[in-house]
């Protein structure tokens, strides 16, 4: 599988050093956004088996194609260029299917805001559910702030995110080769390096084939 990912200049230098390289910090959307981040991580255990070593808590995020499968590439944006640093990465690699768990990216929007994926009947009800919740105790910002009964409900719900055969029209609007998917990896290795492209905030400035 072709997969393309933009990453720190650090990690591409521990990839071709080590031979490897993975996930080693906890980013601002891992914090902000922990009880999140922590399903996935439990998803990609359940469904892809756990990682290589007991050190790894969270994945590498990649795409398999950005916005639909004639446009397969992320663009080389200045934003994802990390802070006080020069240059990033954009790398292009070849991996074994069953290393990476594919979810679909707009999808995975709700989940960041605490929402369920449900068709317009059960989403009514929800939001009938958590209205009442929230009248008596408060407005709930964290998904810890619901019952379990409620929290539930929405977690189960996201598992839909690997859905990609969904025809509600509710809940998504393209078919899967016209959808952005997105997908975890626990590691990256040197021998599914395929194409490394180094660029700054004005444009590529070096393109390396393996």
């Amino acid at each position: 599988m072709r997969i393309y990912t933009i990453q720190r200049i650090e990690l591409y230098e521990d990839l071709l050093h080590n031979g490897i390289a993975y996930c080693d910090r906890e980013s601002k959307m891992c914090c902000d956004y922990r009880f999140q981040y922590d399903w996935m991580a439990g998803q990609m255990r359940k469904r892809i088996g756990r990682p290589i070593f007991e050190g790894i808590k969270y994945p590498l995020w990649v795409w398999q194609q950005y916005s639909s499968r004639k446009k397969t590439k992320p663009p080389m944006s200045p934003h994802d260029i990390p802070f006080r640093q020069e240059e990033a990465v954009m790398l292009e690699l070849d991996v074994p299917e069953d290393q990476v768990l594919l979810s679909d990216f707009a999808l995975w929007g709700l989940p960041l805001l605490n929402w369920g994926i449900y068709g317009k009947r059960e989403d009514k009800q929800l939001c009938k559910e958590c209205d009442e919740y929230e009248k008596i105790h408060g407005k709930c910002n964290q998904m810890a702030d619901y019952p379990e009964s409620i929290r539930f409900k929405i977690v189960e719900s996201w598992e839909q995110i690997f859905n990609f055969d969904i025809r509600d029209p509710y809940i998504v609007t393209s078919r899967r080769q016209n959808r952005c998917i997105q997908g975890t990896i626990w590691y990256l290795r040197k021998e599914w390096l395929k194409t490394a492209h180094v660029f700054n905030r004005h444009s590529e400035i070096k393109r390396i084939e393996y």
